[in-house]
């Protein structure tokens, strides 16, 4: 597509990104303040794959959306990466950082009594699973998957037994909240 037919179709385009930037509010971590940094991320990648659209496989709208669709879950998939790679990786962050990630960040005291707790489940668990939370502080089930030399459903079935090794210790959901499973 040339930049003139580009730009005959740029007010339909913001307002489409207005759209998918507000529907990506509340998911992943992102808030009424990143809007306007995702619709410029929106129409950036509307901009810079604008030259792969050909009228003859679809519409400049289906093209759109599902170029931003795609821009949308990459933004989400990166949010959850920040998120993971903070709670299996709790010596590379500041304190400041996890204060982004969560509206009421616990106190010092509680984030050390959490470590402390999951290094004693982790303890008892057999050494497949305790393999398997290593390899998923920083990746995906996949990605565990390949370093384990597993299929990714034997990754899911070990974080099913992960899961409930720590709920049986109190670690879950409402481990931070006042009254919460501790």
């Amino acid at each position: 597509m040339t930049n003139m037919n580009l730009e005959l179709h740029m007010a339909a385009m913001r307002g489409l990104a207005r759209m998918k930037a507000n529907a990506a509010i509340g998911q992943c971590g992102l808030t009424t303040d990143d809007r306007e940094d995702i619709e410029a991320q929106l129409l950036l990648a509307i901009c810079s794959r604008a030259r792969r659209f050909d009228s003859k496989r679809s519409s400049l709208n289906t093209f759109a959306c599902r170029v931003m669709d795609k821009e949308v879950a990459s933004i989400q998939r990166y949010r959850l990466a920040r998120r993971r790679l903070h709670l299996g990786r709790p010596d590379l962050v500041d304190d400041g950082a996890l204060d982004d990630l969560f509206i009421a960040s616990p106190a010092t005291v509680e984030r050390q009594e959490f470590w402390l707790d999951v290094g004693k489940v982790m303890k008892t668990l057999p050494v497949a699973l305790r393999e398997t939370v290593l390899a998923l502080r920083c990746g995906s089930p996949t990605e565990a998957g390949r370093t384990l030399g597993t299929a990714k459903s034997a990754v899911y079935e070990r974080i099913a037994q992960i899961r409930q090794a720590f709920l049986a210790a109190g670690i879950g959901p409402t481990y931070f909240i006042a009254g919460g499973s501790r």
